[in-house]
């Protein structure tokens, strides 16, 4: 037998995994597409009213931060391949109990597993698309989470154009299915753990068992609250956009999706263009240029639409479209530069980085989203969802973290591993 090539990361298939991580993204997708525009009618089968239903799907969070924590755990064990594959069974089962759950404290039970089961998923697939980015020498996680957007938004257009003729159930079984089937499919070609940072092969990382050193872990920590200000606006649009239209706007069931397909459309280009964009300018520019130009729209058109939704139904929808379209703009970039800065840091392993931003994202994500749903009631639901464009702008605010060179000031050195 001969003996394995000194270094496996040079042969490494990166442009046949890159295009496998394509389609798993694609996949997962799928399932949050699916659901998005059916939650206003799961709200109003249970009859919540918005502080509890909010605080329901924001008990997801905790789920995340365990799925974080185990995420990290058992890559470094199994292997990302692996970990995603079992991940994605748990995924599409939750999807689905979304429309079955009889009470709002069972929602939050189903929330929960739903963010336990993506976040295990979403840290291993997040590893590989790391490591590939990496092995390529180029940009490429921006181009990935496209996919998970071209997924969502296809999901989410066929959802609301079902919706007056199937139940949520139905719609989350096919969803479902569709997911399952297309991720196995795709998860075959991911990198094999030969190719992955594993501290306990590799002598270059800090071990397994090694503390993060305190440098790092600040670096890491800010990122994840950076991250987190964007992503608690952009989660938002999944939570409640559904809901506003049809609650506060009085748009039918069906159309009253099309603000989150709008948003996924726009967040799918978005994220094509930013590739070239971030290579050309930088991770910094990128996030700055694209968060301005999309608040200032999202603000001003979700404004107008208020004030439109009690003389023109029609324009309502448009603008409610459009305010979310610049949504798309202003956060679409957000979760890859994030990801990529996290993955950056010489000689720290990618899960282990994605582990750590992972479990703060998720906290913070899960206290913002429910100060969203108590605001929400308390305030008209427009008003607190137009406060969304004052998270972007302090995400905005502090993307100088994304510099590269803050990351390698954080490199893991020899006397650090000893």
């Amino acid at each position: 037998m001969s003996a394995p090539p000194a270094s496996p990361i040079d042969v490494a298939p990166f442009p046949s995994a890159a295009r496998s991580i394509r389609w798993v993204f694609f996949a997962m997708g799928v399932p949050i597409g699916t659901l998005a525009p059916r939650l206003a009618e799961i709200k109003a089968k249970l009859g919540a009213d918005n502080a509890a239903y909010g605080t329901a799907i924001a008990i997801g969070g905790a789920g995340s931060m365990l799925g974080s924590w185990l995420g990290g755990r058992l890559t470094h064990r199994l292997g990302s391949q692996t970990v995603a594959q079992l991940g994605i069974l748990l995924v599409v089962v939750a999807s689905v109990a979304n429309a079955i759950a009889p009470s709002i404290e069972l929602l939050a039970l189903v929330s929960f597993a739903s963010g336990f089961s993506y976040s295990v998923t979403n840290v291993a697939v997040n590893s590989q698309a790391v490591l590939t980015e990496q092995g390529l020498g180029r940009s490429f996680i921006p181009r990935a989470h496209a996919f998970w957007s071209l997924g969502t938004m296809t999901s989410s257009l066929i959802s609301s154009l079902l919706a007056p003729h199937i139940s949520p159930l139905a719609a989350l079984a096919i969803g479902a299915a569709t997911a399952l089937s297309l991720f196995q499919w795709a998860a075959r070609g991911l990198l094999g753990t030969v190719h992955e940072d594993r501290p306990v092969d590799d002598p270059t990382q800090l071990p397994r068992h090694a503390p993060i050193p305190r440098g790092a872990l600040r670096f890491l920590v800010v990122l994840a609250i950076a991250q987190t200000l964007g992503l608690v606006a952009e989660m938002s649009v999944g939570d409640w956009s559904s809901v506003l239209l049809h609650q506060n706007f009085l748009v039918a069931v069906g159309p009253n999706g099309y603000g989150f397909t709008a948003f996924m459309l726009v967040q799918l280009l978005t994220r094509l263009a930013a590739t070239r964009l971030i290579d050309r300018r930088g991770l910094q520019h990128t996030i700055r240029t694209l968060g301005l130009i999309g608040t200032a729209g999202y603000v001003v058109a979700i404004a107008a639409a208020d004030v439109l939704s009690a003389h023109h139904a029609a324009g309502v929808l448009v603008l409610s479209c459009i305010a979310y379209a610049f949504m798309g703009v202003a956060v679409g970039s957000m979760p890859a530069a994030f990801t990529t800065a996290a993955g950056a840091i010489p000689g720290l392993p990618s899960a282990r980085a994605l582990t750590v931003t992972g479990i703060v994202v998720a906290v913070s994500a899960m206290t913002g989203r429910i100060t969203l749903a108590l605001v929400a009631q308390v305030v008209p639901l427009p008003i607190a969802l137009g406060c969304m464009g004052a998270l972007v702008l302090a995400a905005v605010s502090m993307a100088s973290v994304l510099q590269p060179h803050r990351a390698e000031q954080h490199a893991i050195r020899r006397e650090e591993q000893s």
